[in-house]
């Protein structure tokens, strides 16, 4: 599992659309856990908006 965070940062300038992707997540983690950890990450800047995606990985046979 994948959480992505996009975001936007106003760096005085322009407003920058950025994001990160955190791979090789536990299953069991729970949405809230995940809301949570995004939270945490976007709060260490100055974020003007921000998206949470879940991306589950499935084998296609």
């Amino acid at each position: 599992m994948k959480l992505r965070i996009k975001f936007e940062v106003n760096d005085g300038q322009e407003l920058k659309k950025l994001s990160r992707t955190f791979s090789n997540l536990d299953k069991t983690l729970t949405n809230e856990e995940l809301k949570n950890f995004a939270n945490a990450y976007i709060a260490l800047s100055e974020v003007e908006s921000s998206r949470f995606e879940k991306i589950i990985e499935e084998e296609i046979k």
